[in-house]
């Protein structure tokens, strides 16, 4: 199934379903009606064993995001594009499979690498202490474009400008 998102087309040909999440268009099926109170991450991937959600930056200055200030701005928005959408999700009683969280962002590796790090420390990934019944987050990973297409040969993107 193909989509386009943010300048990317996307190939997901395993998926059982694919749409945009952050839907703005109230006439369409996947409009959650909340943009003015809570996020949303950009798609939405159904695969026969999990969930993925995916948020993508195309950025048009990304070196800016080496400062501190924008990159830490940047790691909040991530994070609450990801429990915002949980919580969409839950309320939509659609938590019925492990989640995992990719965002593809135009950064250099070693700002990807340090991106990894920190959303996993703001987002709980498996199960964070003995009394939880259930995961919040199966996984959480950060690409560029390059590593993308690298790490899921069955889920290429192409750039479309």
């Amino acid at each position: 199934m193909r989509i386009i998102c943010d300048g990317f087309e996307f190939d997901f040909t395993d998926a059982l379903d694919v749409f945009i999440f952050d839907e703005t268009d109230r006439n369409k099926s996947h409009y959650h009606g909340l943009s003015h109170a809570m996020k949303a991450v950009d798609i939405i991937v159904e695969l026969t064993d999990y969930y993925l959600f995916i948020e993508v930056k195309a950025f048009h200055e990304p070196e800016q995001y080496q400062n501190s200030t924008p990159f830490n701005h940047l790691r909040e928005i991530l994070k609450y594009k990801y429990r915002d959408t949980w919580l969409y999700r839950w309320g939509e009683n659609k938590i019925d499979k492990p989640i995992k969280y990719l965002c593809l962002l135009e950064l250099e590796t070693p700002l990807l690498s340090r991106m990894n790090k920190e959303l996993r420390r703001q987002i709980p990934v498996g199960k964070a202490e003995i009394r939880w019944n259930q995961e919040i987050c199966n996984s959480c990973s950060v690409f560029n474009f390059e590593l993308w297409n690298q790490r899921f040969r069955l889920w290429p993107v192409t750039r479309l400008f």
